[in-house]
């Protein structure tokens, strides 16, 4: 959370936070609320005399759309409630303990825009109370979330109400401009070899880790050269779309550096992003799936690489939520999707990924698969089902973010396949453990200094 001053155009919510341990944990809270579900940047203040400030510098505009408070004790007038949120401008939201909010709702009776929710509310992720009030607040200040009516809207008017909607909040990885540009190079048509040539060798170090990871007997098998390969080679080879993906791969492995107050684990994840592409190229390469119709290459190798970038976001960004996932996954033995629809879906990995991904521009296909590689819904694509299938065989040989992690096959994919979840398992004993240690290999390379 920042105290910065936004845009002049984006959306703020007022977060007023008291010092304190529970105070935070509240705050963080409300912040992958606000921020993910409704678009809305946080402004921090910590006094009642600073949040008037703020409150005063935009009474003008419509900058400001609710002020959240979170404290130990009630508000003591009525002015001061007035105060936060400009005579009831905008949703005053009060979180406060159990014990205080009945001496605080003789304050607030006169107001139409104030809502009261206990700590204990907030805190307790299985009772959706706390999120209803804020839907309830939003939706009579007709504050609409993110995907609100999007079956109305094309893809690249997604991609504007996302860019103009989440334009500066800070809490989300940016994916590296070099990557970006390898992802739009391989999606067009008439790119040429020596761009992408001359766009890898830009950055030496990138170049030796791709020379690492291509000369590895998964990517080179028997074609090895006693001199080592080029970049010109492993394009002949591999063919350029190959090579740049692996290249973005590298790139994006190496830039997003995980936070110090963070425990997440980032190379299981990328063991498990990896693992994912890899088990999908062989799986489309050697006909192992009846996919209703071919599937673009570039796109499964972008949409495994990034299907779980929404975890990225929770374990870098609001560890406590994300460990209170991996808590609910192992006591519960579910999935990670599973654990977060029982803490109330407050922050949906699959959601997520699917606004970072708008926000770089990434294909529809690509988004579209992203954000259902769990939720499949009843008529899958080709390229969702080949990434459900890619995804539950990786977590079924070990990868997933916790070794003893459920796969779950959607009935509706297995449907569209024409298989069974016997023919699917037997797949992937064939891949078996070889692949497991031809993946770790490769992330190794990846990441190797």
């Amino acid at each position: 959370m920042s105290n910065h001053t936004p845009d002049p155009f984006q959306e703020c919510a007022l977060i007023v936070q008291q010092p304190g341990k529970a105070q935070d944990v509240l705050a963080k809270f409300f912040m992958l609320l606000l921020n993910y579900r409704y678009g809305l940047d946080i402004i921090v203040a910590h006094t009642s005399v600073e949040a008037f400030s703020i409150i005063q510098r935009y009474k003008d505009s419509d900058v400001i759309r609710c002020t959240i408070v979170i404290q130990n004790k009630k508000i003591q007038n009525r002015s001061a409630l007035s105060a936060l949120n400009q005579d009831d401008h905008f949703p005053l939201i009060l979180v406060l303990p159990a014990s205080q909010l009945d001496q605080q709702r003789d304050l607030t009776q006169r107001f139409d825009n104030a809502f009261l929710c206990s700590w204990e509310m907030a805190a307790n992720r299985r009772d959706p109370s706390a999120q209803l009030i804020v839907e309830t607040a939003f939706a009579k200040n007709k504050i609409g979330e993110l995907f609100d009516d999007i079956e109305t809207l094309s893809h690249q008017e997604l991609q504007a109400r996302i860019k103009h909607r989440l334009g500066s909040v800070k809490v989300l990885p940016t994916l590296p401009e070099i990557a970006l540009r390898i992802m739009a190079m391989i999606n067009e048509p008439d790119a040429k070899v020596a761009e992408l040539e001359e766009l890898i060798h830009n950055d030496p170090a990138i170049v030796h880790r791709l020379l690492q990871v291509v000369s590895t007997p998964l990517f080179a098998g028997s074609g090895q050269r006693a001199g080592g390969w080029t970049v010109q080679d492993a394009i002949l080879r591999l063919g350029w779309k190959k090579v740049g993906v692996i290249a973005q791969q590298i790139m994006l492995m190496n830039s997003l550096v995980r936070p110090q107050n963070s425990a997440f684990d980032l190379r299981r994840f990328w063991e498990h992003s990896v693992g994912c592409a890899l088990i999908a190229d062989r799986l489309v390469n050697e006909n192992m799936l009846a996919l209703p119709t071919a599937v673009n290459f570039n796109d499964y190798w972008i949409s495994a690489l990034l299907h779980d970038i929404g975890k990225l976001l929770l374990g870098f960004f609001f560890w406590g939520h994300f460990e209170e996932v991996l808590k609910q996954m192992t006591a519960a033995r579910s999935t990670f999707r599973e654990a977060e629809k029982e803490l109330g879906d407050v922050g949906d990995h699959e959601y997520l990924a699917q606004i970072l991904l708008l926000r770089s521009n990434a294909t529809k296909e690509v988004v579209e698969t992203v954000g259902k590689h769990h939720t499949t819904g009843p008529a899958p694509s080709s390229l969702t089902c080949l990434m459900h299938v890619a995804n539950n065989m990786c977590i079924e040989l070990g990868l997933g973010y916790l070794p003893d992690e459920p796969a779950r096959y959607s009935e509706s994919v297995l449907k569209n396949l024409h298989t069974t979840p016997e023919e699917v398992y037997r797949l992937r004993e064939f891949l078996g453990k070889p692949m497991v240690l031809q993946i770790k290999e490769v992330v190794s390379r990846c990441a190797h200094a």
